[in-house]
């Protein structure tokens, strides 16, 4: 990439001194050569795109796609429980004063939809009905669905 930087600059330059040297009745005549020079050194890189197979790989890229998709459902459920997680474990302590380590399970349909919270595990402090019973409010769960370790 520098060399193509200096390249054109190069080629400016010495259009400049042309330009300049060049008798006023050549000038117009040397401007439009150097222009045609400078429009070469710019456009150069795309004979070495068209040469090259840019395109190769692409044959697959159904299969691709679809292991991208799966890779970014995966990912994206992984940093809900993740987030999940950590909001169960803040909530019991600003609310209960509960310090807990929670891990959830998620929710996932057959198209690779997040549908909610399946179930949580906590352990550390022992829940307490009420807090219990604030994990079910806030994620939808069922009172067996919270279960301490």
């Amino acid at each position: 990439m520098r060399e193509y930087i200096i390249t054109i600059v190069g080629a400016t330059l010495l259009s400049a001194c042309a330009a300049i040297l060049a008798p006023e009745k050549w000038r117009g005549y040397v401007q439009l050569i150097t222009g045609l020079v400078i429009i070469s050194c710019i456009i150069s890189p795309i004979s070495s795109v068209i040469r090259s197979d840019i395109f190769s790989g692409f044959e697959t890229q159904s299969e691709v796609s679809a292991e991208g998709e799966d890779l970014r459902a995966q990912l994206v459920t992984e940093e809900l429980k993740k987030r999940v997680d950590e909001d169960i474990e803040a909530r019991m302590k600003k609310e209960f004063n509960l310090s807990v380590t929670a891990r959830c399970e998620i929710r996932v349909n057959g198209e690779g939809e997040i549908e909610g919270v399946d179930n949580v595990r906590v352990s550390g402090d022992k829940l307490t009905d009420r807090a219990r019973a604030r994990l079910c409010e806030v994620y939808g769960l069922e009172p067996y669905e919270v279960r301490d370790e």
